[in-house]
This record gives structure tokens, C-alpha cells and sequence, in this order.
């Protein structure tokens, strides 16, 4: 099926690696006009490095307004209109309930909650002027996670951050919906990147730090497709939810997990 997404104006948040840069590469090299986002400007210039088509860089916190601002004037100035967001920035803290921080939980709501607030109020200007003068809708995908829906072990806050990012999207697309702006979240289950890469390793059943190969056997026996899923796979759903075939999808979840949460 020839690609919908050509000529589109769309932004990827947290695209210096992982979800974010595949998801920014395979939207540029669909013909879409691409303004990838990151803190990290040397993981940045990374997935450009390895893009094809128009992609463009600027860096840029999700937690600071000033940032959104001059990325939306950006992007005002260099298209009419903008037709995508894709709100991935996101932060993954682990630890048992009883021994979360308030602090835990407050930072991972700035960056997963009100990143992807700032995000879709900033972006309904340039959405709208599109519509208006051209007609079509426009698209906000918010990148939630399994634990946003299913309870994970050590990931209350975690959970708490992605739960609110889902029916914040939810409210969105039924108050947004008369106009042509679709709003839907996409769940990945246990996927290869380098989100919990900060976090402390599980325990073993003698109190020892479990090896990567150990973790990673242990994710595959749970998940019954018996692998981690791939940014590509997940990147391959956002890339559909923007695109033109996915016209009458709106205010969905869209489970990416091997159906690991099926179980």
C-alpha cells in the first residue's frame, strides 16, 4: 500500500534513541517531514546520522515550556502545518511501593505526563491551521507502556505516570475528535532499549544483581512469543496510527507485547 505519510509535518519526542529514533527514521524514510527531538543532542545527531529523507534535529527538554514554544515557532516557520506528534520522551523508575520517593513519582510525571500535556496544547495551533486551510486531519500518538493498563511488580509510579498519560490521550481525542484530530496511545511491552538502562538489576534468589543474560532469559520464558520486542515493531504501529489508513482509529490503546499482557 503506497505510504500515506508523505509530505506529512511531524514531530517525534525522545528520538535519540530507542523507540523515538526508529520511529523517527521510519517516518522520514516514509516521505514524512520529520522534527526529531531529544535532551541529548550527540544521540541526536545519531539518528540523523542513520536517517534517510528530511529529518530534522533540535534538542530539546519535554519538561520546560520554553523548549515547546521555540519547537512549535520552528516548526510554524518551516511548514504550514503540522499533521503529527508523537509524544515518546518518557522515564522508567523501578523500586518496591513501600520504598518509592514522592520525588520518583513527581519526576515521572513531569517528563511522562506533562511532556505530552505541554506537547498536545502547544501542537493544536499548527494542527488546526492545517486543517483549516487544507483539510485533513492531524494525529497525536502518546507512547503509554503495558503498565500504563496491567500492574507490574516494582513499578507502582512507573505505573502511575503511564495510566494518567492514557486517559489524559483518551479525553483528549473525544474533546478533539469534531475537529479531525485523532488522539491514541500505543503500549509496548518488554522491548530492546535503553530505558531501564539506569535502573538497578533484579535480584537473584540469593540477593545478587542478576546478569544481563539472566534478565533477558527471564523476560523471554514470561512473554509467550518468548522474545523482547523490537523498536521497529513498535515504531512500524506509530507510523500506522499517523498515517491516513488508520483515519477511524481514535482514542484507542494499541498493545505492542507479544501478548505479554494477555496472560
Amino acid at each position: 500500500m503506497p505510504s500515506t505519510l508523505t509530505g506529512k509535518t511531524l514531530i517525534v519526542t525522545g528520538a535519540g534513541s530507542g523507540i523515538g529514533r526508529a520511529t523517527a527514521r521510519l517516518l522520514a524514510a516514509e516521505g514524512a517531514v520529520v522534527f526529531a527531538t531529544d535532551r541529548n543532542g550527540e544521540s541526536l545527531a545519531e539518528t540523523a546520522a542513520g536517517a534517510s529523507g528530511s529529518l530534522s534535529t533540535l534538542v530539546h527538554d519535554v519538561t520546560e515550556q520554553r523548549d515547546w514554544d521555540r519547537l512549535f515557532q520552528l516548526v510554524g516557520e518551516r511548514s504550514e502545518a503540522l499533521h503529527g506528534l508523537v509524544n515518546n520522551a518518557g522515564i522508567m523508575l523501578a523500586g518496591a511501593f513501600d520504598q518509592s520517593s514522592i520525588e520518583d513519582l513527581r519526576l515521572q510525571y513531569r517528563i511522562n505526563v506533562e511532556g505530552p500535556y505541554m506537547g498536545m496544547i502547544g501542537a493544536l495551533p499548527l494542527m488546526r491551521r492545517g486543517i483549516r486551510a487544507n483539510g485533513g486531519t492531524a494525529s497525536i500518538v502518546n507512547v503509554s507502556s503495558i503498565y500504563g493498563q496491567i500492574a507490574g511488580s516494582r513499578y507502582a509510579t512507573y505505573s502511575a505516570s503511564k495510566g494518567a498519560v492514557l486517559m489524559l490521550g483518551k479525553a483528549a481525542a473525544v474533546e478533539l475528535a469534531p475537529e479531525g484530530i485523532r488522539v491514541n496511545s500505543v503500549h509496548p511491552g518488554p522491548t530492546m532499549t535503553q530505558l531501564g538502562a539506569t535502573h538497578s538489576p533484579p535480584l537473584d534468589e540469593q540477593g545478587r544483581p542478576m546478569a544481563p543474560k539472566q534478565i533477558l532469559a527471564m523476560w523471554q520464558q514470561r512473554i509467550p512469543m518468548r522474545r523482547l520486542g523490537l523498536a521497529d515493531e513498535v515504531a512500524a504501529t506509530i507510523a500506522f496510527l499517523l498515517s491516513d489508513a488508520a483515519s477511524y482509529i481514535n482514542g484507542a490503546e494499541i498493545v505492542v507485547d507479544g501478548a505479554y499482557s494477555a496472560c
